[in-house]
This record gives C-alpha cells, sequence and structure tokens, in this order.
C-alpha cells in the first residue's frame, strides 16, 4: 500500500517522522511504527493540556515493550487515560473489519477524512487500507463537496464522520456512489439521516460503535437499528450496561500507573441484549460528549470553568441538535455574582484543548442543586 497526499498530488514515503503535526505525517509515521513494531504514543498535540499531562509521566510508561501503540483519550473523570494497544489487537480488528464489507465491490483505495491522532483515524483510517493492500488517500482538510467527488470514483471506501454524511445530505450533490463504501465513527447518525444517505447518492454507510479501551463492539449498516458484532466479540450486561470480552480490548491502561484491564470490559452504554452478536443501544453515559471526533468529559470542562475565581459550581449538559450539522452542543449552567461572558468561556476552551470548535451555550444566574453527597443533580434560577 501507498500513501497519496492530495494536496501535493504525490505519493509519500512510508516513514518516521518524529513530533509529526500534518495528517499526512502522522499517518506516515503511525504506519511505520505498525509495519516495523515499533511503539509510540499516539495522540493530539494541539490540545497544550494533554500534550504537557503526556509529558508529565514517566519514560517507562512511555516506552513499553510488547506493545504497538498508546492512545491518550478522556475519560469520566475529566483526565486523560491512557490505553496501550498491542500490533495484535489492531491488526485482528481490522480484519474483522475488513470481513464485513460489500463482497460486490473491489476497493482499489481509501478515502480518508480524519485526523490520525486517535484510534479510529490511525487503527480504522490507516491500518485497515494497510492490511487490504491498496492506498490511502488523504488531505489537510475536506469540503463535502471535494469529497463527493471523490466518492464518485468507482471502487472507493471512504471512512469519515456522520458530520459529513450530513453535510452530503445537506447539499444533494446530483451523483450516485453505488460503487463505493462510508464507513463513520462512533458520533451517532440518525436513521433519518442514514436512510436519505442511502435514498439520495445510493451507497450504504456501516456505523461503527467503538471505544480506545474495547476497540469496535459493534457495528449496523444504513438504517439498522441495532448492532452485529463479530463473532470473536463476546457480549453480556451489567446493571443494563454493555461488557465486552474481545480481543480488541486493551489489556492495559495508564492514569498516574498503569494498571491492568480485567474482562470483561465494563462500559457506560446502557443496552438492550437481543442475541449472541446482537444488541441495541439505549443510552450513552450522559458524562461523555463528542466534539470534532474527540471525547471530552462533561467533568473536566466544569473544573475549567470552576477555575474562574468568580465561578462558584457549573454544570455542563450534553444536548443533541439533530437539525444541526454536529450532533452535540455544551449547555453550560453557571452559579456565579457576576456574568461569565462567552468570550471568557470561549478563550479558556482554546488554551486547555487547542483550536477544536466546541458549540456551547452559557446559562447565567443559576443555582446548582446538589445531593446530600454534593453531586451535581440539577440547576434552578437563582431567586433574589
Amino acid at each position: 500500500m501507498r500513501i497519496y497526499d492530495m494536496d501535493k498530488k504525490c505519493y509519500v514515503a512510508i516513514q518516521k517522522i518524529d513530533e509529526a503535526c500534518k495528517k499526512i505525517e502522522q499517518l506516515s509515521d503511525a504506519l511505520y511504527c505498525y509495519k516495523n513494531e515499533i511503539f509510540t504514543t499516539v495522540y493530539d498535540k494541539s490540545q497544550p493540556a494533554l500534550k504537557s499531562h503526556v509529558a508529565s509521566f514517566k519514560k517507562e510508561y512511555l516506552e513499553q515493550t510488547n506493545m504497538q501503540f498508546l492512545y491518550f483519550t478522556s475519560g469520566t473523570t475529566g483526565l486523560p487515560t491512557g490505553v496501550y494497544k498491542t500490533k495484535q489487537n489492531s491488526r485482528q480488528q481490522a480484519l474483522s473489519m475488513i470481513s464485513t464489507l460489500p463482497k460486490n465491490i473491489k476497493f482499489t483505495r481509501v478515502i480518508t477524512t480524519v485526523p490520525f491522532v486517535h484510534i479510529y483515524g490511525v487503527d480504522i483510517g490507516g491500518v485497515v487500507p494497510f492490511e487490504m493492500d491498496i492506498d490511502v488517500w488523504a488531505k489537510e482538510n475536506f469540503l463535502p463537496e471535494e469529497l463527493a467527488l471523490e466518492a464518485a470514483i468507482p471502487n472507493t471506501l471512504i471512512i469519515t464522520t456522520p458530520l459529513f454524511i450530513k453535510a452530503l445530505n445537506r447539499i444533494k450533490k446530483p451523483v450516485h456512489f453505488e460503487k463505493s463504501f462510508f464507513i463513520t465513527s462512533t458520533a451517532p447518525l440518525s436513521q433519518k439521516d442514514a436512510k436519505e444517505f442511502k435514498e439520495h447518492y445510493r451507497s450504504s454507510v456501516m456505523q461503527l460503535f467503538a471505544s480506545t479501551e474495547a476497540g469496535i463492539m459493534g457495528y449496523k449498516i444504513d438504517d439498522e437499528e441495532t448492532f452485529k458484532t463479530y463473532n470473536c466479540v463476546q457480549i453480556g450486561e451489567n446493571d443494563s450496561k454493555l461488557n465486552i470480552s474481545s480481543p480488541f480490548v486493551t489489556q492495559k491502561v495508564l492514569n498516574k500507573t498503569i494498571k491492568d484491564v480485567v474482562l470483561p470490559f465494563q462500559t457506560e452504554d446502557i443496552v438492550e441484549i437481543l442475541g449472541e452478536h446482537e444488541f441495541k443501544l439505549l443510552g450513552r453515559s450522559s458524562n461523555l460528549a463528542k466534539i470534532a471526533g474527540k471525547r471530552i468529559s462533561t467533568i473536566q470542562i466544569e473544573n475549567i470553568i470552576e477555575s474562574l475565581g468568580e465561578v462558584k459550581c457549573a454544570l455542563v449538559k450534553v444536548r443533541k441538535d439533530e437539525k444541526a450539522l454536529r450532533d452535540e452542543i455544551l449547555d453550560i449552567y453557571i452559579e456565579s455574582d457576576i456574568e461569565i461572558k462567552h468570550k471568557d468561556i470561549r478563550d479558556m476552551f482554546k488554551e486547555v484543548f487547542g483550536p477544536i470548535n466546541i458549540i456551547f451555550k452559557v446559562y447565567n444566574g443559576m443555582e446548582i442543586i446538589k445531593s446530600s453527597v454534593g453531586k451535581k443533580i440539577g440547576f434552578k434560577e437563582k431567586t433574589n
């Protein structure tokens, strides 16, 4: 396989690139490490707080033997969690996913719109075409119109996000993608959007349900209601929450120290088990927001806002807007004696997370309601 740089209009070498910043560089470095079984740490270096957090770990934590990747993600505690993956984790996951691709299309290339700073970008956007031995095409930034032109070329596998599916639905280009196939990430894509895409563009979308720790837990096609699992994935539930045993699950995670992961891996996703390899997703943990392809803890956001001296307490709720391209919006309720401006919060987000677009609305003049043990349970308008 080869990497094609769509911006420079040329193929680039798969090579080791320290401090890779651009998408093509990130992909090249990740695949070089994967091919040569070199351990590497993968995270979004544009986030200043995350970069500082990774640098704070002891050197031996960032140089693990028998591991392939160390991904960093945000957990429900609000602190980034390191997730170790072996090459076998990534390879077996890729081969399982490849086995479910349509047999009537002979794919000759992969177009990927996602960054290579997390598990979806590297494992699906990079390792999958590597194991298929077909070229991967990428560029720094895609426009929906550009993606439509590329998807119209037969035998193309497109690895993207629900944001692009919704954008393509909006522009309604007069083209069809019968000989192409789309894969989208964990962020939810409504049945209405999936059906609309299928009917207009005559192409199917495979929606993956996955996490950094567990890998791919399930997949569904177009407007299907339930997720299917691969044969090697065992599912169960504990207090209605999904648990997973599979060869994709991480063996250990890194918080302050390295901790072993015990199977089955317990998630915070509420499900209904329908069969040995089928489940329906009923809900997700309200403590995680999906923003610009990254999972960010609402607790972490509350801590950032509460670091402003004038703020007594903050509560963040995740709201889904079916009419917007972005599924999740943050409603921020603030208890403070003075008004906290939108710009103040935006500047703090930029300082911590870097240049990602976080959509939020601020509600001042609130009283945050807490339980007897101090847990935030709601809000009400403050009375004079």
